[in-house]
C-alpha cells in the first residue's frame, strides 16, 4: 500500500511523459480521468502544475518544485520502510508450535536453526502431545502451525502438506530379531513390547493387527508419550513401533535399530496444518517451507 495519495503518484507519472493521453495509458486509466486528478492537486495547492500545448505537456516551476519534493517524500518513505522490516526481523520471531513429541529431536533443533538465520531470535512456544491433544491445544490457547500424525479430515486448520509413513519395528542394537531389512510383525512379537496407549493415534489399528497375529505379547510399557516409549526401547526393556522421522536421529547416532514390517500396511499420514489462530503473518510461508523441508531431508 502506498503511503501517498492517487493524485501524487499520477502526477510522478505525468511529469515523466509527453502527454495526458500517454501518462492515462501507463496508468491505465482514461484521459479525462487523469486530467481531473491533476485539476485536484492544482486546486489544492492554488497554482498551475502544468502547461498544455499542442505539442504535449511541460510542468510549470512549481510543478517541477512539487515533483522533486514527492520524489525526496517517496525515497524517504522507502527508507523508512526498509528500516521498520529489518527492525522487525532484528526482534526476531515468536513462533508457537504444536508438534507431537516423538519429532521433539528430529525436527524443532534444525528448524530453530534455520528460522534463526532468516528472523534473529526465536522465541518458541512449544505445545508437545498426541494429536488430538494438540488440536484441543490450538483451540484453547492458540497456535500458529501444527505437525501431526493422522489430523482429522474435518479439522478446521488447513492442512497445507501431508506424507505417509509405513510403522516398523524399533529396538535396541542387539535387543531385538537378528538380522536387518524387513520383519514379520509375528517376528517382533516374540520380544516384549513398549506400546502407545488409547490416547495416541495409532494405537487401535496397531492393536487390531497384533490380535490377527493370534499371538499373546508381553507388553512392558503402554504409554501416550512416545519420548517415554523411545527411553524403554533405547534401554533395550523392549520392541516398539514407530515411524521413521520418529527415529530417524536415533538410528543414524547407532541408538535405535529401525526393521520395516513385511506386507504389513501400517501406515501413519503426518501433515503441516496451519492454524486458524495463526499469528506469523509473512513468517507462516518460511516456517511451512523450512519444515517441509527437513522431514524431506529425513528421507522416508
Amino acid at each position: 500500500m502506498s503511503s501517498f495519495s492517487r493524485e501524487i503518484r499520477s502526477f510522478l507519472v505525468v511529469s515523466q511523459s509527453e502527454s495526458i493521453r500517454s501518462a492515462a495509458d501507463r496508468l491505465n486509466i482514461s484521459a479525462p480521468a487523469l486530467s481531473r486528478q491533476i485539476q485536484i492537486l492544482e486546486r489544492s495547492y492554488g497554482t498551475a502544475l502544468l502547461v498544455r500545448s499542442a505539442g504535449g505537456i511541460a510542468l510549470t516551476s512549481e510543478g517541477e518544485a512539487l515533483r522533486d519534493v514527492a520524489l525526496k517524500w517517496m525515497a524517504d518513505d522507502a527508507a523508512f520502510a526498509t528500516r521498520l522490516r529489518q527492525d522487525h526481523l532484528s526482534a526476531g520471531l515468536v513462533l508457537r508450535l504444536g508438534i507431537v513429541d516423538g519429532l521433539i529431536d528430529t525436527l524443532v533443533p534444525p528448524l530453530v536453526e534455520r528460522l534463526s538465520a532468516i528472523y534473529g531470535a526465536i522465541e518458541l512456544e512449544l505445545t508437545v502431545g498426541a494429536t488430538d491433544q494438540i488440536l484441543k491445544a490450538s483451540e484453547t490457547q492458540g497456535l500458529d502451525v501444527i505437525v501431526a500424525f493422522n489430523m482429522p479430515r474435518l479439522t478446521r486448520h488447513i492442512i497445507v502438506e501431508s506424507h505417509e509413513y509405513h510403522l516398523g519395528a524399533i529396538h535396541a542394537p542387539g535387543c531385538g530379531p537378528d538380522g536387518t531389512g524387513q520383519i514379520t510383525l509375528a517376528e517382533a512379537l516374540q520380544f516384549p513390547l513398549c506400546l502407545p496407549s488409547e490416547t495416541v493415534s495409532m494405537h487401535t489399528r496397531l492393536l487390531a493387527e497384533i490380535l490377527s497375529e493370534r499371538i499373546n505379547p508381553r507388553v512392558c510399557i503402554s504409554t501416550n508419550s512416545i519420548i517415554a516409549l523411545m527411553n524403554h526401547v533405547r534401554a533395550g526393556k523392549g520392541i516398539g513401533f514407530l515411524t521413521w522421522p520418529d527415529v530417524a536421529g536415533d538410528v543414524a547416532a547407532g541408538r535405535l535399530v529401525f526393521r520395516p514390517i513385511k506386507t504389513k500396511r501400517l501406515t501413519e499420514t503426518l501433515s503441516i496444518a496451519i492454524c486458524r489462530s495463526n499469528n506469523l503473518g509473512e513468517a507462516t510461508g518460511p516456517v511451512v517451507t523450512e519444515t517441509r523441508d527437513i522431514l524431506a531431508s529425513i528421507g522416508a
